[in-house]
């Protein structure tokens, strides 16, 4: 690697490390806040909510720490946490979160904001507003399987996948 190039690295990381301490801090302020009592009727939904976000911010603040570049195995640190197949693991479970956030996000906006008595008579429409969050997730979750399989592979098209 020239000089030039690592002149730029560790302020670039510098600056990445110190959003996710950010996003961290405002995680944990959130996750204060979402427990305070309220109506129970929508408990296990915040519940579900705040575990994925959390699960998300921290695996997001993981990898901004330990960079990887998978299929060069290149890692910022020569650690085993900065392993890329452990990193791959950590990356499933907040992409997984992550659409599981939409899915939940998705579903309760169509509970709480009924389509109009017209999508009950054009079926796409029907389709799109109920079941379009869990054929998200469905992809997101087939996705980690290319994903990993490309990371032990090296394979290009696996991750293109």
């Amino acid at each position: 690697m020239s000089s030039s190039n690592t002149e730029w690295a560790w302020p670039w990381w510098t600056v990445i490390v110190l959003i996710n301490v950010v996003n961290l801090v405002v995680c944990a302020a959130v996750y204060r806040r979402s427990l305070k009592p309220r109506d129970g009727r929508d408990a296990a939904y915040r519940k579900r909510m705040r575990i994925m976000g959390v699960i998300f911010t921290l695996v997001a603040a993981y990898r901004a720490i330990f960079v990887s570049r998978y299929t060069a195995q290149l890692a910022w640190f020569d650690t085993i946490a900065n392993s890329s197949l452990l990193i791959r693991m950590f990356a499933v479970a907040a992409e997984l979160s992550f659409s599981g956030l939409f899915l939940l996000a998705l579903l309760r906006v169509n509970r709480d904001l009924p389509a109009d008595d017209d999508a009950q008579g054009n079926k796409f429409k029907s389709f799109m507003t109920t079941k379009s969050p869990y054929v998200l997730f469905a992809c997101i979750f087939l996705a980690q399987f290319f994903a990993t399989s490309g990371l032990i592979t090296k394979n290009q098209t696996l991750f293109a996948i």
